[in-house]
């Protein structure tokens, strides 16, 4: 839109691609016989794609509801932990026996970090590059969300804070859930808010 020197009115200017603001562009691209065919193909897509997603979604409720009803609500019943958070770590775990431990886990998700060494030196390079990248991606979203809600968390992160960047600290709190998640479906019990980990 910018390139074609269609400014947004203000209140479209954030990134939520509401119905109305698809009209909008719509209304936009009616304007413009030039712009209107890539415009139009654009907005298509976008609606082909938010379809598609409704029904991932609708699939995903199914699934919580019947075959991971139990294992789901173990995961959800731990801080910032989601239904969507909760089946795509059940998805992509599966069986969480299969993992020797937590370390095997990690390394799975990519939490873990990440060293360089050549002879006598050693570098730390933050945490590794492989990576499950959803997986990674949801829990540190939720560890975010965690920290809101689950005073042990948010003292754990405030410590945390004082000898680290934050976006360092909550790759820690993420690690944390992790943990958690894993203790929950280990032992088949819901997880208590405000114990630390």
């Amino acid at each position: 839109m910018k390139y074609q020197g269609i400014d947004l009115p203000p209140q479209y200017a954030g990134n939520n691609w509401s119905r109305n603001f698809l009209n909008w562009v719509e209304q936009q691209a009616e304007k413009d016989a030039l712009l209107k065919e890539t415009l139009m193909l654009l907005l298509e897509q976008i609606k082909l794609l938010r379809q598609l997603l409704l029904k991932t979604e609708r699939k995903l409720r199914e699934m919580r509801k019947t075959k991971y009803a139990q294992k789901a609500d173990l995961a959800c019943s731990v801080a910032g932990i989601g239904p969507t958070t909760a089946m795509l770590f059940l998805l992509e775990t599966g069986d969480i026996n299969r993992f020797k431990g937590f370390d095997s886990l990690n390394d799975f998700v990519g939490l873990c970090p990440d060293t360089d060494s050549s002879g006598d030196t050693h570098r730390d390079r933050g945490i590794t590059t492989r990576r499950h990248k959803q997986l990674r991606s949801a829990l540190i979203e939720a560890a975010w969300q965690a920290i809101k809600t689950d005073p042990a968390l948010m003292d754990s992160y405030q410590t945390l804070l004082k000898r680290m960047k934050g976006t360092q600290a909550i790759i820690r709190i993420a690690r944390k859930l992790l943990r958690r998640l894993r203790a929950v479906l280990l032992s088949g019990r819901p997880y208590q808010k405000g114990v630390i980990a």
